[in-house]
């Protein structure tokens, strides 16, 4: 029995690192990388990008509507065909900036009105910028480095204005991710002209204008997006081969592992968090034949919540300190615990002949994966706080 249920446990936790990517209808548009995207309340808009690699760029726009899970076609982007261009959005207000026509950079933004369904030019940035990315706290979007220089620039959303700030401290770079949580902006990974890809990443705290190192994250890319989510940041990381969803830990300044992408890696997409969610369109999808354009739409939730397989919901599992648990159930069957790493490491097994209690854990902190089995062959796992 204990060979069974620890091979349960084994199942459950694979699924566990992919069950939280849905996968939503094509975009009609068809298949890109190298989009932008933005939000503006339940409706996420996406487009532009190029059509594979050898293929064309490309100016049509869409806007998926959550709430009815429908695409529709809106105006195109009045810069005209283009890759590399990047979104933002303060929740209510949606822009599409920057990117390549062909090889030469552009400094231009558009902000779309949904109301209307018309693109309004807004003032240029000083620099040129493509295939790179920023972050929006309080309004303002930042952007940085230039490609080149560590040049960092902050564009009012409200004034219409663009203003030069601290310079970034790290190597000069395009592709880089960025993302913002907690009140500060984060930007890193992406690649420097004459060198490889790079995974350090720096923190940006606006009310001081400076910035600080925090953990570097691997494997390194420049083919990885970021998004937000319930202020937190997240890093659809694809390097190394894989696809692979980081979250950063600001108390710990740490990078945990969330989940892997159940479809095989996708390069080059662009994300957007909206409502606790996560959604990723377009980018390059590996397969057998190579590098394939994505018309594909996916949905990433976060694994803070039970995770559960078969008819389990009367079992309940708390944190309570010190290296507790608790398990509760109605049901009175014996229990194996089993407790692994974020990263899947078996740390911990006990069982429990009533169902119910508390069990005492080695002196560990931190997040960890908590897994219930029970004699029926039911599986439940659970990521706590200790």
């Amino acid at each position: 029995m204990k060979r069974i249920l620890s091979l349960l446990s084994c199942i459950a936790l694979s699924t566990l690192y992919s069950q939280n990517w849905s996968e939503l209808s094509d975009c009609p548009g068809g298949g890109r990388f190298w989009a932008a995207s933005f939000q503006i309340n339940q409706v996420l808009y996406a487009g532009t990008g190029r059509t594979a690699f050898s293929g064309n760029a490309t100016q049509d726009t869409w806007a998926y509507d959550i709430e009815t899970e429908t695409w529709s076609q809106i105006a195109d982007h009045p810069g005209g065909a283009r890759e590399g261009c990047t979104g933002f959005s303060n929740g209510e207000r949606g822009f599409i900036a920057f990117g390549s026509p062909f090889i030469q950079f552009t400094n231009t933004i558009h902000e779309y009105l949904p109301n209307s369904n018309e693109w309004v030019q807004k003032a240029s940035c000083p620099a040129s910028f493509s295939y790179s990315h920023g972050f929006v706290i309080d309004d303002n979007y930042y952007i940085g480095p230039e490609n080149g220089t560590n040049k960092f620039y902050a564009y009012s959303i409200d004034n219409d204005l663009w203003e030069e700030k601290a310079p970034y401290p790290g190597q000069d770079r395009r592709a880089q991710v960025a993302f913002a949580a907690g009140g500060k902006g984060y930007i890193g990974m992406g690649a420097f002209v004459f060198g490889g890809s790079l995974n350090d990443f720096f923190a940006y705290t606006p009310e001081t204008d400076s910035w600080s190192q925090i953990a570097s994250i691997s494997p390194a890319s420049d083919q990885s997006s970021a998004f937000s989510i319930n202020d937190e940041g997240y890093v659809s990381n694809v390097g190394g081969n894989f696809h692979q969803i980081f979250r950063y830990d600001a108390i710990n300044d740490a990078w945990v592992f969330e989940a892997s992408f159940p479809n095989g890696r996708i390069a080059n997409a662009t994300t957007c968090g909206i409502n606790g969610k996560g959604y990723l369109v377009f980018g390059e999808a590996t397969g057998q034949s190579g590098n394939q354009s994505s018309p594909k739409l996916w949905e990433f939730v976060p694994s803070d919540v039970s995770l559960k397989m078969g008819d389990v919901s009367d079992y309940h599992i708390f944190s309570i300190g010190e290296g507790r648990v608790e398990v509760r159930t109605a049901e009175g069957l014996p229990l194996l615990i089993t407790v692994y790493s974020i990263n899947g490491k078996l740390l911990h097994q006990q069982r429990l002949t009533s169902g119910s209690g508390q069990i005492q854990l080695p002196p560990i902190t931190g997040v960890y994966l908590i897994g219930l089995n029970d004699e029926m062959g039911r599986t439940i796992i659970k990521k706590v706080v200790l």
